[in-house]
C-alpha cells in the first residue's frame, strides 16, 4: 500500500511531479487548450530586406495551403494576392495577420457544439463575432483603398476605435466569468492585431515612433494579468480527474479512507471543453516518481490531482506563460521600433510621372551635383576672364609707359 507522506513538502513535490506527468499526457493527445496567438507575425516583419519579404511570402503561401476550403472565397483570393505583394511588406503582413485571425475565428465557430444556440447578447461569443466583423470590414476597406493613403488612414482610425471598444467589452466578459479558451485566444489575437494596426497607422501618418501602439500593448499586458485568474476558475470547472480501480472509475474518493473497490490502477483525466480524455496507468505514475514509489498515491484525492494538473497548466512553462511571453517580447520590440512610412508621399514631376520621396531625394541629389559642377565651371570662366582683364590692364599700362618714354626722348632730342 505504501507509506503516508511525512510532510506537506513531500506531498507538494509528489503533486508537482504527477501534475507534469498529467500535463504531458494531455499535451500529447491534444487535450490541452490552444491559447497561442494564431499568427506570429506581430512586429516580426518590420525589416524590408529581401529575406524578410521572402519569409512573409512563405508564411502567406503556407496559410493559403493550410486553410483549404475553410475560408470564404474572397479571403482565399486575398491571401493569394498578398503572397505576391512584395512591394508593400508591412501592409501585406498586417493584412495577412487579420486574414489568419478571421479564418481562425470562422473555423473555430464551426467546431462548436451543434447544440449551442445563438450567441446571447453581451456574451464573449457575441463579442468575438463582433471582433470578426470589424476585422472583415477592415479587409474590405484595405482592398478598396489600398492605393489611396488618405482614405486608408481615415478607415484605419475609424475601425481601430471600434476594435478597441470591442476588445474592452470582451475583456469585461472574460473577467465576469464567461472566459472559455476560445474567447481568451481570440481576445489575445485581437489585442495583438490592434497593436500591429496602431503601428501601421503610425507609419501611414509619418510618426517617428509608434507611441499609441506601445501604450495599447502595455494595457493589454495588464489586462492579461487580470484575465488569467478568471480563466483558471473556468478551467477548474472543465477539468475532472477520476481514479481507475480494476477497470472501473470511482470519482472523488474520501481523502483518508481506502475504498472497498480495490487499489487504484491509474487516473483518467477529462477536459470537457476540449472533449478529450487521457488515461494514465499507475505504473507510469510510479515510474515518474522514481525513488518515491513507496508513497501511496491513492492517498492523494481526485481534487488534488486536478489541482496538480491545473498548477502545471498555469505554471511558468504552460501555455498561459507562453502567451504572457508573447506580449513581453512584443513590448521589447516596440521599445526599439522606429516607424517608417509604408506609403511614401508621392509628388508630381516632369510630364505627369509620379515620383516617390526616395526617388525625389535621389533626383535632388543628382541635380545638386550638376549645379555644383556648373558653379565650378562658371567660377573657372570668371577667373579666366579676370586674368585676361588683368593682362589687358598690364598691357595698356606698359604701352602707355612706352609711349610716355618715347615722347620724352623725342622732346629732349629736339631740344
Amino acid at each position: 500500500m505504501g507509506q503516508l507522506f511525512s510532510s506537506q513538502e513531500e506531498l507538494s513535490q509528489v503533486e508537482k511531479v504527477i501534475g507534469s506527468l498529467i500535463y504531458n499526457a494531455m499535451l500529447k493527445d491534444s487535450a490541452v487548450p490552444e491559447l497561442k496567438v494564431v499568427h506570429p507575425l506581430l512586429l516580426a516583419n518590420q525589416a524590408e530586406s529581401p529575406e524578410s519579404r521572402a519569409y512573409l511570402q512563405k508564411q502567406l503561401q503556407e496559410l493559403q495551403s493550410n486553410i483549404g476550403n475553410k475560408a470564404p472565397t474572397y479571403l482565399r483570393d486575398l491571401i493569394g494576392k498578398l503572397s505576391t505583394f512584395s512591394d508593400e511588406p508591412r501592409i501585406a503582413g498586417l493584412v495577412g495577420f487579420v486574414v489568419t485571425v478571421v479564418v481562425d475565428m470562422a473555423y473555430s465557430s464551426t467546431k462548436r457544439s451543434s447544440g449551442v444556440k445563438g450567441k446571447s447578447v453581451g456574451s464573449s461569443s457575441q463579442r468575438v463575432w463582433e471582433l470578426q466583423e470589424v476585422m472583415e470590414e477592415y479587409l474590405k476597406r484595405v482592398r478598396i483603398n489600398l492605393n489611396d493613403k488618405s482614405k486608408l488612414i481615415q478607415d484605419s482610425i475609424r475601425l481601430e476605435a471600434q476594435l478597441s471598444l470591442i476588445l474592452t467589452q470582451l475583456k469585461t466578459c472574460l473577467l465576469g466569468g464567461d472566459c472559455d479558451s476560445r474567447s481568451l485566444r481570440h481576445w489575445a489575437s485581437g489585442a495583438a492585431f490592434h497593436t500591429q494596426m496602431l503601428v501601421h497607422l503610425a507609419c501611414l501618418e509619418g510618426q517617428i515612433e509608434p507611441l499609441s501602439a506601445r501604450a495599447a500593448l502595455e494595457q493589454y499586458k495588464e489586462d492579461l494579468t487580470q484575465i488569467i485568474p478568471a480563466y483558471r476558475r473556468y478551467k477548474s470547472n472543465t477539468v475532472c480527474v477520476v481514479k481507475c480501480r480494476g477497470g472501473s472509475l470511482v470519482s472523488h474518493d474520501p481523502p483518508s479512507e481506502m475504498p472497498e473497490e480495490g487499489f487504484m490502477t491509474g487516473l483518467t483525466v477529462t477536459d470537457r471543453e476540449t472533449g478529450k480524455s487521457v488515461t494514465i496507468p499507475l505504473s507510469a505514475m510510479e515510474t515518474e516518481m522514481g525513488n518515491s514509489t513507496s508513497f501511496n498515491l491513492d492517498l492523494i484525492t481526485s481534487d488534488q490531482y486536478t489541482q496538480a494538473y491545473l498548477d502545471r497548466l498555469f505554471s511558468d512553462k504552460g501555455p498561459l506563460a507562453e502567451l504572457e511571453d508573447y506580449f513581453l517580447k512584443a513590448r521589447d520590440n516596440l521599445r526599439t521600433l522606429k516607424t517608417k512610412s509604408a506609403y511614401p508621399n508621392k509628388t508630381e514631376v516632369g510630364d505627369g510621372m509620379v515620383q516617390s520621396d526616395g526617388q525625389k531625394d535621389q533626383t535632388q541629389r543628382e541635380n545638386g551635383v550638376e549645379e555644383k559642377k556648373e558653379a565650378t565651371r562658371r567660377r573657372g570662366e570668371m577667373e579666366e576672364c579676370k586674368e585676361r582683364a588683368d593682362d589687358l590692364k598690364l598691357s595698356i599700362v606698359e604701352t602707355q609707359q612706352d609711349e610716355s618714354l618715347s615722347h620724352s626722348l623725342d622732346t629732349s632730342t629736339n631740344t
